[in-house]
Formats: structure tokens, sequence, C-alpha cells
């Protein structure tokens, strides 16, 4: 096996815990390799820190799999962790369930993720090693799940850094082209190889129902509704009406598909428009709501442009906040790792300050279970929010 060996110092992260290795913190790669295959990892001096897939057109050249020099990284590795994964989570509650199965680093596989919609795996690769594992991956879900169908969805902005073509479509026998999830007394219909992620956001659901808790009796602003989960789950608890913006024909036909699905499509209004622009006009309206739901698509993916998401975040808070009544509430959030929870603070304690309104915090948000968070590995933690409330 190649040997990958850091620089003096380079350790330090990893032997922390941390599984990222940078180009530039390379000294040598010694003996045959091929991108995308497993190399083992040494320090300077030569011990042995892990093994993981290497590739040196990213600059994020190499991910640990495994620390034990007697564990190969092969199809019986996939099984172990990926069992290990379902053992976290537990069994799925029921036949029509979702939940995500392999949260990357935070599963010990470092770029894949694989999410279950009722009896379907969606599985995507984020790096080479994982796609050139495919047939380990996929024969692991098939010891797992049985005759599931598996579907594979691949990021296409990180195939194209990896430098591997992104693959869509079904693995071995096709399954249906919607399937109908469960989400406490909501149903919602995924698309396979449609919309966002892996075509639900799962992991708003523990939020989902936290913010529905609040709903009942009041008119909610559904902002950047997506598919219209939040408006969804708020109505069901017995909200007296809904608005929900989206700037996507396609997420808004989605959101009324869910709304008829539950029978709350008579209490809901949708409007195609920029949630920017819809904020400042219904301001300007001098609209109010009872609940406000912000869950905006990541404004940044790189730490350099952070300021600039900050901005955005900032100006619709501040508008969020100025059409909530007297004891109104929002739910806030930012689903990028380069967002703090405590910078995000700041930001809606900024956007309150101009907006001149005392808030009240309930509760800080984040992802759900299933989207564990490793302590070494602060990057897991991606999704940030606020549960306010205007005094």
């Amino acid at each position: 096996m190649a040997r990958l060996v850091l620089k003096r110092g380079a350790d330090v992260r990893i032997r922390a815990g941390h599984p990222w290795i940078y180009r530039g913190e390379i000294a040598d790669l010694s003996g045959r390799w091929t991108a995308g295959v497993a190399v083992d990892v040494v320090d300077a001096g030569g011990r042995f820190l892990g093994r993981g897939f290497y590739n040196p057109r990213p600059s994020l050249a190499c991910r640990i799999l495994t620390r034990r020099a007697d564990e190969p990284v092969d199809g019986a590795f996939f099984l172990r962790r990926l069992r290990a994964a379902l053992d976290y989570r537990g069994a799925a509650p029921s036949s029509d369930a979702a939940f995500r199965l392999c949260w990357s680093e935070a599963d010990g596989l470092p770029g894949l993720v694989v999410d279950r919609y009722g009896p379907i795996s969606v599985l995507q690769c984020l790096t080479l090693g994982m796609a050139r594992a495919i047939e380990w991956i996929t024969d692991a879900l098939g010891e797992l799940f049985p005759g599931a169908p598996v579907y594979r969805l691949d990021d296409a902005t990180a195939a194209r850094i990896e430098g591997y073509a992104a693959e869509r479509g079904w693995i071995g026998p096709a399954g249906p082209d919607e399937v109908i999830i469960a989400e406490g007394p909501s149903r919602f219909a995924v698309t396979l190889g449609g919309g966002h992620k892996t075509g639900f956001y799962l992991d708003q659901r523990d939020n989902r129902a936290r913010v529905a808790a609040h709903a009942r009796g009041r008119r909610v602003l559904d902002g950047f509704c997506y598919t219209g989960a939040f408006a969804c789950a708020a109505l069901a608890a017995g909200a007296a009406g809904a608005l929900l913006l989206e700037s996507s024909g396609e997420a808004l036909e989605g959101a009324r598909r869910n709304l008829e699905l539950n029978g709350l499509a008579d209490r809901a209004e949708l409007r195609p428009d920029n949630a920017f622009d819809a904020l400042r006009q219904l301001e300007a309206a001098k609209e109010r709501f009872g609940l406000v739901v912000l869950d905006p698509p990541p404004f940044t993916r790189r730490k350099e442009a952070v300021e600039a998401a900050a901005r955005g975040y900032k100006e619709i808070n501040l508008r969020g906040l100025r059409l909530l009544e007297p004891g109104g509430i929002l739910a806030t959030f930012s689903c990028s790792h380069h967002v703090t929870q405590s910078f995000f603070e700041e930001i809606c304690r900024d956007a309150a300050g101009d907006a001149g309104i005392a808030v009240r915090v309930l509760a800080p948000l984040t992802q759900g279970s299933d989207h564990p968070v490793l302590l070494n590995v602060p990057e897991s933690r991606y999704l940030t929010g606020l549960l306010l409330q205007v005094g």
C-alpha cells in the first residue's frame, strides 16, 4: 500500500481526531498509488496515523477512514460502518419513516451520505474515493436492507472538484419515481432524484415539531418554504393560516402537493416570490404574523464570504422580527458551518437592535440527531438556529 507522509507538525490535528489532510500538509507519497484508493498515512517520523482515500486533485487531498493499522478498507469495513450507523439511529419506526443513515465524517465514512426514504436508500458520493467504492457501499446496503431499491444522487459540485462523473439514477432494479414519507402527523411526497439535498430536508425534522408546538391559532409566514414542510407541520398543529414564499416554481409545486396531501391547502397561500423582496413588501403593507420561519439556502459555502452572508442573514431577520405581532415567534436558521452558533446569535442580536425590538431566546436550534455532530470535527455541525419570541 502507498504511504503518505505528513510534514512535521501536520499530524497534530489528525491525532486530535480530525480526519482531513490538505495537500500542503503532505511531505511525500511513496509506493504505487491510484487516485481515490486508500493509502497509509504516517507522521514525519514514520508512525502510523491512519488510512484513507487519497486524491491529489482537490486541496483536501485525504480523509482518514480508519486509525487501526489492522483494518483494511474493503467491503467488510463498509458493512461494519453502515451497520454501526444504523444501530446508532435505531430501527426505523415505520415503513414510511425517513431518516439519515450515514452522515459522512460523523459516521466514520467521510464523503458518503445515505438517506432512507421509507424502503428506499438514496446515496450521495462526495469524494472520488467513495465513488470508486460504490460496489462495496451498495453491497453493504443490500445486507442491511435486503431487496430495497438504491438510488444514487451524487453532488455535482463535489464531483467536479474531485474529478469524477456525478451519477444520478437507480443502482440495480428501479424503484418508484415518488415515495410518500411520514413525519409526525404529516405526510410528504419526495421525488427521487429531484429537489435539494437528496430530496427532502431531513435535518429539520426535530425543529419542525418544535416550531409547530407554537403554531396553534397563529398566522404563519414560511419564508424560503421549499416544499412547505414547516408550513404543513404548523397547519397540522392548528395554525390559523400560512403564507408560503418560494422563488422556485418547481419547489412551490412540491409545496402545493404536500399541502393537498395533508388536506391543508384551504388554509394556505402560496406566493412565487423572492423572499428578500417579499419580506420588504409585507413590512411596507403592515402585515403581521404570529409565527415566522426563515430557513434560507446557505448564503455562503466559503469562509471568505462569511461577512457578506452575515449581511443577508441580518436583513431577513430584521424584516422577520418587524413582521411579528406582540408575543410572536421567529424560527430562524443558517445552514453554513462557517456561521457558528455564537456568530449567528450576534447577527440576530444586531437585527433585533436595529429593529428596536426586545427579543427573548426560547431555545437554540440545530440539526436532528440522525445528523450527528463529532466534537473533534466542528464542520459536522452545519445547521444552527434560534427560536425567538418578541416582547
